[in-house]
């Protein structure tokens, strides 16, 4: 991270951290148990790849959380990266998430899956601005 200060390095290294916890304790345990809650992390016009096939806002992502069947997410591996913003608020965070792990659907079926999310960290609030879901292959 050329060019950051130490207490800019700091911060983001922070913010990083808190993401990190965020998707794993936050949104794939409300995805596994009560998924509708889901919603309330993204903003209302974030863009969501699943698959191939593309969503957009609260009622796109809704119809398609509703058809799936329960699932268990486990998590390999997640990864934070902070993207360079050029808001003009400094307390505005865009960061980069990769993560790569199992799903089981109805107990049945298990994929590898990644998903890359863009989350916006803005004073406590985290909300998800792009989402990609994407099946690697069956596990």
């Amino acid at each position: 991270m050329n060019g950051l200060s130490e207490e800019q390095r700091l911060t983001v290294s922070a913010y990083c951290q808190k993401v990190l916890v965020w998707v794993e304790e936050v949104y794939y345990k409300k995805f596994d148990s009560n998924r509708l809650d889901l919603l309330n992390l993204y903003e209302e016009t974030t863009p969501i790849i699943w698959n191939g096939y593309t969503m957009k806002g609260a009622s796109g992502i809704q119809a398609a959380l509703q058809q799936l069947p329960t699932t268990t997410h486990r998590i390999e591996s997640i990864d934070c990266q902070p993207i360079h913003s050029t808001e003009a608020d400094p307390s505005i965070r865009f960061i980069l998430v990769t993560v790569n792990g199992t799903v089981n659907y109805a107990g049945e079926i298990t994929y590898l899956f990644h998903q890359a999310f863009v989350v916006r960290a803005e004073g406590k609030d985290l909300k998800i601005v792009y989402d990609c879901y994407r099946w690697l292959a069956t596990g």
